[in-house]
């Protein structure tokens, strides 16, 4: 039996989750953007670890890991990964809700997707999937940049749900979006989303803030002109360049993509060009791209003295940004 749930979409977008939760959006009837989708999720982020056993051993990374559940519970609808244990009962359960024309989310590591064509392995990635094909054992999954969908082999869908690495290790994470149930009020919601991003970076709800946020940057900044004494620091800027303008970033750390956001909800309502200035966004974006760039000639040097001035920046990067959120913080209260 094949089936692909009627009326399914998939736009291209930069950015895994965002663009998978803009194509349930608009399949619910909710036109809402990739970037509209990825502000309101207080996408942003940054954090900082540091382990012998970790590949690279200076882990970073500029996402919010909390972008899915602030998207729905920013628009009100409940949410929470779903686990299963079982491989078995994962594929029906997912099948279910499809066969009900309910889209659903789904975490696999890019690693056991066939598609990536990559042996590194990513599990948080969030791809939907609108379809399956029993008899020829495929799920159709739309995924990011890649028009269309993509045929995944059940085999590998079920590696890919169940993949992991030193950090993450999937368990059939996923969620059937069911709601919500009208358009939100966005001028609203954007209020809200950006106070939360603020609260995010600033690490005000956190009990352990030291490498989130702009305290990770602060660390992150400190320990890096000694990266170079890790057997690894080369791999360490390389993947630091990577986080910041490639893999699923839009470029700039996340922080182009967030401008947009800025961009958009500005049209709506020009206040808020004064409480969060989409012009100063793309600054910082910038700033963060001309770091990426350092760090990658970094990598491909034999010399490691250069991740001194690299810190510098970073360090003026964090200064930058929160100057940005505490003033927007402070406009909205």
């Amino acid at each position: 039996m094949k089936y692909l749930v009627p009326g399914w979409v998939h736009r291209p977008g930069a950015h895994c989750a965002s663009t998978a939760i803009s194509d349930a959006m608009t399949f619910r009837g909710i036109e809402l953007s990739e970037a509209i989708c990825f502000g309101l999720g207080a996408g942003l982020g940054f954090a900082y670890f540091e382990h012998p056993r970790m590949s690279p051993s200076r882990m970073t990374a500029t996402r919010n890991r909390l972008l899915e559940p602030r998207f729905f519970e920013t628009l009100g609808q409940p949410f929470d990964w779903i686990r299963e244990p079982d491989p078995g009962a994962a594929l029906e359960t997912v099948k279910r809700h499809l066969s009900e024309r309910i889209p659903v989310l789904l975490r696999a590591d890019i690693a056991h997707l066939p598609y990536y064509r990559t042996g590194t392995h990513f599990p948080p990635h969030v791809v939907g999937i609108w379809g399956f094909d029993d008899e020829q054992k495929i799920a159709f999954i739309a995924d990011t940049g890649w028009p269309g969908l993509q045929e995944v082999p059940y085999p590998y869908l079920e590696k890919a749900r169940y993949g992991g690495n030193a950090y993450i290790q999937n368990q059939a994470d996923h969620f059937p979006v069911t709601g919500p149930e009208k358009p939100p009020d966005l001028r609203s919601a954007a209020r809200h989303a950006i106070a939360q991003q603020a609260r995010d970076l600033l690490g005000l709800e956190l009990e352990i803030k030291a490498v989130f946020g702009f305290d990770g940057m602060g660390a992150a900044a400190r320990s890096m002109p000694k990266w170079g004494e890790a057997p690894d620091w080369q791999w360490c800027a390389r993947w630091f360049y990577q986080v910041i303008e490639k893999r699923g970033t839009g470029g700039g750390a996340f922080r182009l993509l967030y401008s947009r956001f800025l961009e958009e909800i500005a049209e709506l309502d020009p206040a808020f060009k004064t409480i969060s200035p989409a012009g100063e966004m793309k600054n910082i974006a910038a700033a963060w791209t001309e770091l990426s760039e350092l760090l990658k000639e970094i990598s491909e040097q034999d010399d490691p003295g250069r991740l001194e001035a690299a810190a510098r920046r970073l360090a003026d990067i964090a200064g930058k940004e929160r100057k940005f959120f505490t003033g927007a913080l402070e406009r909205l209260q």
